[in-house]
């Protein structure tokens, strides 16, 4: 039968020869797909700057459709819309002029691990904060995951064989 190719813009097949394939992609139809294709992930920006230049299509305003589809040169963007576009790109501006002017996380971690600790903290880091619960001193060969944790404990991996 031959190779085929296939179009995701078109959804369709057609033969895998270099004429055919040619035509196809020069064709008006594949052109239109293509850009809707590409229409669907346009930033809000850009949306917001195509559709204010346009003005709006008296059909699709008074109908709900239009013969042009989204080929129209007319904005099929009701007030709402627009407005809706205009307070997500406001908010992006907003939220994107914030992030440079906090702190460096660099700087953060750099100044976290240069300070030099409490006396205080490290007597407290130095001691034991878990024992071992009551119930469990009856059993003298608990696994070690259940013992305390101590600093020799933490630094010991020479563990016996687990019960």
């Amino acid at each position: 039968m031959g190779k085929r190719y296939f179009c995701d813009y078109c959804d369709r097949s057609f033969k895998d020869d270099p004429e055919a394939r040619k035509k196809h992609l020069s064709s008006l139809q594949h052109a239109k797909n293509r850009a809707d294709h590409y229409n669907l992930y346009k930033d809000p920006e850009t949306i917001l700057k195509e559709e204010t230049a346009k003005i709006p299509c008296k059909r699709f305003m008074t109908y709900g459709d239009c013969a042009f589809g989204n080929g129209c040169r007319f904005s099929h963007y009701p007030p709402p819309y627009i407005w809706e576009l205009r307070r997500i790109v406001e908010s992006k501006n907003r939220s994107a002029g914030s992030i440079g002017a906090g702190p460096n996380p660099d700087d953060i971690v750099k100044e976290f691990f240069e300070t030099t600790l409490d006396e205080s903290i490290i007597e407290a880091i130095d001691c034991p904060i878990w024992t071992i619960p009551a119930e469990f001193h009856n059993y003298p060969n608990l696994p070690p995951s259940l013992h305390p944790i101590t600093p020799e404990s933490i630094t010991n991996s020479n563990f016996g064989k687990w019960g």
